[in-house]
């Protein structure tokens, strides 16, 4: 981490380059170790480029494991990948960690809903959708070091595991594994409920068949548990989840598991725990960071 923040210093100015998209992006600190990417992302609530924060291990090289991580609601890219980098050297994965700000990706609407929906649970249309700023930032990222093409693994915390398990439900793009962590509430696996809180005209049962498919954690603090937390959502709707963020995880697993029983098919994804860990990113990155792996 010193080394990436050293890295970072030695190269104030911006570079630009292009990756043939027509429009450049700017690379912040030293391609080698750590630093920052300014990709072009025209979707979003501005045309503002969209930052992506990186640590590249030393002995890592092309077709190596590429692990995508989002922030919560702090939108704090860079101390994300601050707390995963040590993860990223013990087990050799090139980490990227884009960055939804807040000025360009505004409120729950445009980050935690991915643009599905708006803040009064309207449905988008497809192409207005957000899911695929992900793809593209992770694809950019990737050109941009050098590090080939392929797919990855995605971990979201809280606000991030909302994004995250919306993205898988509703289609899932080009991560190969989804790890989902300390999400405050969810969009149930219920094509009848409405949207935020069900999938009513965003996806039906065989976009389910699709998204029970790909391997996914469900990934739970165990102490995460206070009914009172000030980033935590309390509604009716929210509420009958459960009220707190453990009970309202295994209630999103459970339900997955009665619609996968129920249309037939095999759930790949699986309900994991951790011990003596609260709502914290750091906590649960230890556990996480091999699950991407497939350990």
């Amino acid at each position: 981490m010193n080394g990436a923040k050293r890295s970072e210093g030695a190269l104030p100015r911006r570079v630009a380059l292009s990756l043939g998209l027509g429009l450049p992006f700017l690379v912040r600190g030293a391609a080698a170790a750590g630093g920052r990417l300014d990709l072009p992302e025209a979707a979003g609530a501005t045309t503002d480029p969209i930052p992506v924060w990186y640590h590249r291990p030393e002995g890592w090289r092309p077709g190596g494991p590429v692990v995508a991580v989002l922030h919560g609601v702090r939108r704090d890219g860079e101390n994300y990948r601050n707390a995963w980098v040590p993860h990223a050297e013990r087990l050799g994965f090139l980490l990227l960690v884009p960055e939804f700000t807040a000025a360009k990706f505004p409120g729950t609407r445009w980050y935690n809903f991915g643009n599905a929906g708006d803040d009064a649970g309207h449905v988008q249309p497809r192409d207005a959708w957000c899911f695929a700023v992900l793809d593209r930032a992770v694809a950019g990222a990737r050109a941009a070091l050098d590090a080939g093409e392929g797919g990855f693994a995605l971990y979201g915390h809280s606000a991030g595991a909302q994004f995250a398990h919306r993205y898988l439900l509703l289609g899932g793009g080009a991560a190969t594994r989804v790890v989902v962590a300390n999400a405050g509430w969810y969009s149930m696996p219920d094509p009848a409920e409405a949207f935020p809180y069900g999938l009513s005209g965003l996806a039906d049962d065989a976009a389910l068949r699709a998204a029970f498919a790909r391997p996914a954690v469900i990934l739970l603090g165990e102490a995460d548990t206070d009914p009172h937390h000030p980033a935590l959502r309390r509604d009716a709707q929210a509420d009958r989840q459960g009220l707190y963020r453990f009970a309202r995880g295994q209630a999103f697993f459970a339900a997955a598991t009665a619609r996968a029983a129920a249309l037939g098919v095999p759930l790949a994804w699986a309900l994991r725990t951790v011990p003596g860990v609260g709502h914290s990113n750091a906590g649960m990155a230890v556990a996480a960071a091999p699950l991407l792996l497939g350990a």
